[in-house]
């Protein structure tokens, strides 16, 4: 960028071998403070307006005259900004903030410009600063709040920052969205619901809060509410990402003689859970085509013979596919599938499983996990998430399973994604059986369910994992955080999607031992009831 090169003394000389070797005239007033002061509040007052080229050249003539012009830097960060390069701003903003180091604006707006750009932790850093040199900065808290929380895993220090925001200005729309996530993420759920419902109350206009009050009322059992509350997750920034096939959107209508289209959305464990209200949905209509991501496309086939399955992305490619049996009439995304099937507790299904494995697959992963040890087979998967989902606070190291490992006349399989070679081998010595990881069940999802089918349980952390073994329909025990996540609900062992899985729930925040014992217990009754040990 051209104000990086006049910094080190080359944009001077570019200039003037571009005048012929005259020297320009915004140069001859180099050191004119009164110039570059006229010149500022032009550039200034041009971006006001939104006159963004106008405002450009204005600034980029004081920095002619004054290369260490901090408020020019930063007005034309800021335009920068307002045109997408994110790039020209990030330097503008440096430099803004190097010619004035107490400048909480500018690393305001540089954290802002690093948040687009996914480096977190620089943004957290800029809002840092900028809170350090104005304490009452209130946007700067509010944004180090939500940065600190959602993506660097720093919960109890994003949550001051969100709570002296809400002090300083508690009824800014931005504080309030993040104040009532944090409810929310503290476990609050009765209080997170009143507070939405008062913020809505003023500001119905916020789809944050009120998406944030679906999942209070979720959790709670409140789902009729709920789900049309969820419906805004289509207006906010998340894992929803809109698409229009051409279709109208289905809104219960009768389906008789109709066919429609649900598409994906979210992550896989998202779509299997939502894949509960399929059975219902297709004895609505005459024809069901379902599309999904591509590791669940074997799976659904094979669960759902008379739905057309496609792959996410090849939907727009299959015209003659959409066409059968007969025009798409509707369609739909999986997640709003339960605002009409799943409307209260009595409206989920009792039966224990809805997809299915590869019959021969599992045979195969019967006979070759008998090989390996005698007496029952558990599953094991100990990490899950991302940083925006808690990742930190839901997984479990291997090594502090120990207590589960050391129940006698069982076998263990790792079913978790991801590397995990390194925890398996620090984990050999000491225990007289290893942890199992088969590599090629885990990279194909429906080598992975076949394995789930073979074993006789499955003990995991919350995680898609449980989704897919409480799918299948095999006794899953799911080790919960003190907050778990809304399909989890607020109390209680049962998990209404999935009546084969257990839920083992944190009683404090980081204490995963009384759970471990509690599981390894049971676990130790569960075998000996089988006549595994003894």
């Amino acid at each position: 960028m051209r104000l990086v090169k006049w910094i080190s003394g080359q944009f001077r000389d570019r200039a003037v071998a571009q005048n012929g070797g005259a020297v320009p005239a915004a140069s001859l007033a180099r050191g004119d403070d009164t110039v570059a002061q006229e010149l500022f509040e032009a550039g200034r007052a041009a971006f006001a307006n939104g006159n963004l080229e106008h405002a450009s050249i204005k600034l980029n003539a004081v920095l002619d005259i004054r290369f260490d012009h901090a408020d020019a830097y930063y007005y034309l960060g800021l335009s920068n900004i307002q045109q997408g390069h994110l790039g020209d701003a990030s330097e503008c903003l440096v430099l803004a903030a190097q010619f004035k180091p107490d400048f909480p604006e500018a690393y305001y707006h540089l954290g802002l410009v690093y948040r687009q750009q996914h480096d977190y932790a620089a943004a957290a850093r800029c809002f840092t600063q900028a809170v350090k040199f104005r304490d009452n900065y209130c946007q700067a808290h509010n944004n180090l709040g939500y940065t600190l929380i959602n993506d660097l895993e720093e919960y109890e220090r994003g949550a001051r920052h969100i709570e002296i925001a809400m002090g300083l200005r508690p009824h800014d729309p931005d504080v309030m969205c993040n104040y009532s996530a944090l409810l929310l993420n503290r476990g609050f759920s009765e209080d997170a619901l009143r507070y939405c419902d008062k913020v809505l109350a003023l500001h119905g206009e916020l789809h944050e809060v009120r998406l944030n009050r679906a999942m209070a009322a979720l959790k709670l059992g409140q789902f009729t509410k709920a789900w049309t509350d969820y419906e805004s997750r289509k207006l906010t920034k998340g894992n929803y990402i809109p698409r229009d096939f051409g279709f109208p959107e289905w809104n219960g209508e009768s389906l008789q003689d109709k066919s429609i289209l649900v598409y994906a959305e979210q992550g896989l464990g998202d779509q299997i859970m939502f894949a509960s209200c399929l059975p219902d949905l297709m004895q609505r209509a005459s024809h069901c085509v379902i599309e999904c991501s591509p590791q669940l496309v074997r799976l659904f086939r094979r669960s759902f013979p008379a739905a057309t399955v496609l792959p996410s992305g090849q939907v727009c490619e299959a015209p003659a596919i959409l066409a059968q049996p007969g025009q798409v009439h509707f369609q739909t995304t999986i997640g709003s599938l339960p605002r009409f099937f799943r409307t209260d507790i009595a409206s989920f299904p009792s039966r224990r499983g809805y997809l299915m494995a590869d019959p021969e697959r599992i045979e195969y992963w019967s006979h070759r996990i008998a090989k390996i040890a005698p007496g029952s087979k558990i599953g094991l998967s100990w990490r899950g998430g991302a940083a925006s989902t808690r990742r930190a606070l839901r997984s479990i190291a291997l090594a502090d399973l120990q207590p589960i490992l050391d129940v006698e006349c069982c076998g263990f399989f790792s079913v978790q994604y991801g590397d995990v070679q390194a925890e398996l081998s620090a984990l050999e010595g000491k225990r007289s059986t290893n942890v199992q990881h088969y590599q090629d069940a885990i990279d194909d999802y429906d080598e992975t369910a076949a394995l789930i089918c073979a074993l006789d349980m499955v003990i995991s952390v919350q995680t898609a994992v449980v989704h897919l073994a409480g799918a299948l329909g095999r006794p899953t025990w799911a080790l919960l955080p003190v907050v778990p996540e809304w399909r989890y609900q607020q109390s209680g062992a049962a998990m209404p999607w999935y009546p084969s899985v257990r839920l083992f729930r944190q009683s404090r925040a980081d204490h995963w031992q009384p759970v471990i014992r509690e599981v390894a217990t049971e676990l130790e009754a569960l075998v000996r009831s089988r006549g595994h040990a003894g």
